[in-house]
């Protein structure tokens, strides 16, 4: 069997994100900010669960001799892997978070869509909410949706799946996952916008309860900050 994709061949020094691994990656660090590979279920800085992103990461370095108080510049969604940006102070933080509320940062995830898309490559433009919504109805009410774009890419599929590029053109909160789920194609795993039975199905065939969606790149500030596409992703087949 083939897995569903290929190892990315214009980026072949980068081995696949390993999800099991203590320590977390650095991914890229200069004087203003560091940027790390973040797991899915672990929320950036919120502490409901009893540990976060955050938390993980000041203990982390400050066991290898650096204490620091780090500040979240962005926040990918708890169930999101990928690169994630943290600052070493409240100006950087707000310097690289300017950066992306003013869409100067370029966005691309990596995901595996239920199904197979009818086109290979395209745009979502539906307008949506800028705040979480449900699987009935995930563009939310209509008087609150704003202006939303997605670029998509299909890199390999078969019957079952299809992996995708996604290009974010603009930032609104969980908007890759509200247009795949409004076009019949949700991400697998996703556990607010897919199917629950065919998410536990997934689960007990591949033994992952990951929602498989990658931030895979950022763009910002003369930097291009890369994260390989997570081991597990392998674990789908094109059968």
């Amino acid at each position: 069997m083939d897995s569903i994709f290929s190892q990315r061949k214009s980026h072949p020094q980068l081995p696949p994100m390993i999800e099991t691994e203590d320590d977390i990656q650095i991914l890229f660090q200069n004087s203003e900010y560091l940027a790390v590979a973040k797991s899915p279920g672990v929320s950036v800085h919120n502490n409901e669960d009893g540990q976060c992103l955050l938390g993980l990461l000041e203990k982390q370095l400050g066991a290898q001799g650096t204490r620091v108080k780090l500040f979240p510049a962005h926040r990918l969604d708890k169930e999101t892997s990928g690169v994630q940006i943290f600052a070493f102070n409240s100006e950087s933080a707000a310097k690289v978070a300017g950066e992306f509320q003013k869409q100067r940062v370029r966005k691309i995830y990596t995901g595996v869509l239920r199904g197979q898309l009818r086109l290979q490559e395209g745009e979502w433009n539906r307008p949506l909410t800028d705040k979480g919504e449900g699987r009935k109805n995930p563009e939310g009410s209509a008087r609150d949706r704003v202006p939303c774009l997605t670029k998509f890419r299909v890199l390999e599929s078969s019957s079952y799946f299809s992996l995708c590029e996604f290009d974010l053109m603009t930032g609104r909160q969980h908007q890759i996952r509200k247009h795949a789920a409004l076009c019949n194609h949700p991400i697998v795993g996703d556990p607010r916008y897919g199917e629950p039975k065919y998410n536990a199905k997934i689960a007990e065939l591949y033994k992952s309860t990951r929602m498989y969606l990658h931030c895979s790149r950022l763009e910002l500030l003369g930097q291009v900050i890369e994260c390989q596409i997570p081991s597990s992703f392998m674990a789908l087949r094109l059968n």
